[in-house]
């Protein structure tokens, strides 16, 4: 694991929404999304990406729609709205 892992944990943590689980405001939405990105480039850094690749991967899976995308998925089967 590399060094890049304990700050996008701690991103994923500082951007854990009110209720504990899925967010319900677009600050709670982009706050994740930005952490999920970070996460994203420490993994892709970690197989051996340079910054620039790395970061531009993390960018285009999880910035953007495509990465709103991914959260909406992931929470669609959560009940507690």
């Amino acid at each position: 694991m590399n060094k890049l892992y304990p700050t996008a944990f701690r991103a994923m943590e500082a951007a854990r929404p009110a209720s504990g689980f899925c967010p319900e405001t677009e600050t709670e939405w982009l706050n994740l999304q930005k952490a999920q990105e970070e996460l994203g480039y420490a993994m892709f850094r970690d197989f051996g990406k340079s910054e620039t690749e790395a970061r531009a991967l993390a960018n285009v899976i999880y910035g953007g729609a495509a990465g709103r995308r991914l959260l909406h998925i992931a929470f669609s089967g959560d009940h507690h709205e």
